[in-house]
């Protein structure tokens, strides 16, 4: 009986008490689509490419359903596409911030290598914070990438994509 009026007064008081834990507004995980820059390689004999790719941040998700308050970053990947070109290098800024580095053979980067697995790609954590801030702030975020390869003359059809891959949160609107 005791156990039962102690259980009584438990639930009866839970309304009454108040939980920070407890709150209107729930924190979601919101995919963004990837963000991602193809930088094509010119037909001929030079060995140097570089491009620009301009992202609006609400083209990556549903800005009239979600409100951002949070990102992080949880892999960037490099691939290249078309026949080998020797050694692939080059570097990817972030609204003027170095994001990242990368070396290596271009048949290794014929397989997207990821940030979190490979060798060939080294981070810049200012760059990686440059790119968190802009996407919770909702500004653009501008590729620029540049780079070189070995082997000419490159034949038509090269390119070096490079994809950011972010987890947002926020809440709904």
């Amino acid at each position: 009986m005791k156990t039962r009026i102690l259980a009584l007064l438990v639930v009866a008081a839970l309304p009454l008490m108040a939980f920070d834990c407890i709150s209107d507004e729930f924190t979601i995980a919101i995919n963004l689509d990837p963000i991602v820059g193809t930088y094509n390689i010119n037909q001929g004999s030079n060995p140097n490419y570089g491009g620009t790719a301009t992202i609006k941040i609400d083209t990556l998700y549903d800005v009239d359903k979600y409100e951002l308050t949070g990102a992080g970053l949880y892999d960037i990947r490099v691939s290249t596409s078309g026949p080998n070109l020797g050694n692939c290098s080059g570097s990817v800024t972030v609204n003027g911030i170095l994001l990242f580095s990368y070396n290596g053979t271009w048949t290794q980067f014929n397989t997207p290598q990821s940030l979190l697995t490979s060798r060939l790609i080294t981070r810049n954590q200012a760059g990686i914070n440059t790119l968190i801030n802009a996407v919770v702030n909702g500004t653009a975020i501008t590729f620029v990438g540049a780079g070189s390869v070995t082997t000419t003359p490159v034949p038509a059809g090269c390119s070096v994509k490079v994809s950011a891959y972010i987890q947002a949160y926020g809440h709904l609107r």
